[in-house]
């Protein structure tokens, strides 16, 4: 068996973006920018107001207060040629509205008074004040660099503002899902069995990063349903498979391996939860085989399949980064596997403490539903772990407090 951490290096070096494509920015959103993208326009377009007030000179307001003729009125989309700002004159100016010649400075409406058609000002302002520049945020050619950054709200407001209606993106990975054993039953399945809850797992997870699985349903514990199936799912990228995975009678993913001619990478880590999780290919089909416990199979879809979804997806920053938590209550380690107990984290006194599940069994699924992280417990630790040893913890459902 293998380490968890080579484990996760092992498939990181194997998988790579699939391709790259053009989307229109009403299809971008939560892609990941594949390539550098040009400001097609320069923002602002020219000298504009950023507060409603006057356009002055700011050689006229050297003495304060004084009394300007207002020439008329300036708004946001309005044409300014041919307007010019004179000595002892003024334009009342809305926001965002072009600054006209000869005006180099906004006098906001707080600080003057008008009447008939003459405006006092009554404080000194500085040259250049309330005046947005042509290009200060961006100009026409300009790069714009969210290369592995995933385009939210905010980026696609960078993008479409610029003019783009078009934007690079990676290709996303096709995924499938199946899961076996003669055990399972799907949802409203009046017989007796186990619900298959881990393919209904790992479909939602994949939603959360917009690929949408393809689920090729339940294998049953023998060699030529399992086979069929991985037939069909070689046209995929990703070949998610659940349970069947070990040395037993019946585990249809080991006895099928052969006739399959799949090509393993790894296969068992030491690790608790999830020891009989595998990694390899079927063709040009990268294959991630999960245990079938609920709890391991949540494990290893958060430390291994996201951040290899990521890189194919082409972010950036693809790996999970674990934080320092204390631990609140002593934790038992019988083994030198590396342990990754479910923990809820709670972040008080600018400390994070993380509080233990009472039990710790693979197939407790309200462990994964209550908890929000992953302790890693060292192999090298062995015995009581006491309370207050500092671990490292990977979140996977944390929001701070506020």
């Amino acid at each position: 068996m293998i380490a968890p951490l080579e484990a996760l290096n092992i498939i990181l070096r194997n998988v790579k973006p699939v391709g790259k494509e053009l989307v229109s920015v009403f299809e971008a959103s939560g892609r990941v920018v594949s390539g550098s993208i040009k400001a097609l326009r320069t923002l602002p377009p020219y000298n504009d107001a950023a507060m409603d007030g006057y356009a002055v000179k700011h050689d006229d307001i050297q003495i304060i207060p004084v009394k300007l003729k207002v020439k008329g009125t300036i708004k946001a989309g309005d044409r300014v040629n041919g307007l010019k700002v004179e000595n002892g004159e003024c334009f009342r100016i809305m926001t965002g509205a072009p600054v006209p010649e000869g005006a180099d400075t906004v006098v906001e409406f707080e600080v003057t008074k008008e009447k008939n058609g003459v405006v006092e000002i009554l404080k000194p302002k500085k040259n250049g004040a309330n005046i947005r520049l042509k290009g200060e945020d961006i100009k026409c050619g300009d790069t714009i660099d969210f290369k592995g950054e995933i385009i939210t709200p905010y980026r696609l407001s960078r993008v479409v503002s610029t003019g783009n209606v078009f934007t690079p993106v990676y290709k996303k990975p096709s995924v499938c899902v199946i899961s076996t054993g003669d055990e399972l039953v799907h949802l409203g399945d009046p017989n007796d069995g186990i619900v298959d809850s881990n393919s209904f797992f790992v479909r939602s997870l994949l939603n959360q990063f917009g690929i949408e699985a393809g689920y090729l349903g339940i294998s049953k514990d023998n060699s030529e349903d399992f086979i069929q199936k991985m037939k069909s799912a070689m046209e995929y990228d990703i070949i998610i498979t659940t349970a069947g995975i070990s040395f037993g009678d019946y585990d249809v993913v080991t006895n099928s391996e052969k006739e399959l001619n799949i090509e393993w990478f790894f296969k068992y880590v030491r690790q608790k939860p999830g020891k009989p999780f595998a990694f390899g290919k079927l063709g040009k089909s990268f294959i991630f085989s999960f245990p079938g416990n609920p709890v391991s199979t949540a494990f290893c879809s958060f430390f291994y399949l996201i951040p290899a979804l990521k890189k194919m997806l082409g972010i950036k920053d693809y790996k999970h980064t674990p934080i320092k938590a204390i631990l609140t209550e002593p934790v038992k380690k019988r083994n030198d596997r590396v342990h990754f107990n479910r923990v809820k984290v709670e972040y008080k006194d600018k400390k994070f403490y993380a509080k233990p599940f009472e039990t710790q069994g693979s197939n407790i699924i309200q462990s994964i539903a209550t908890c929000n992280g992953f302790a890693m417990i060292e192999e090298n630790l062995i015995g009581t772990i006491e309370t207050g040893t500092e671990v490292d913890v990977f979140l996977y459902d944390f929001n701070f407090p506020g």
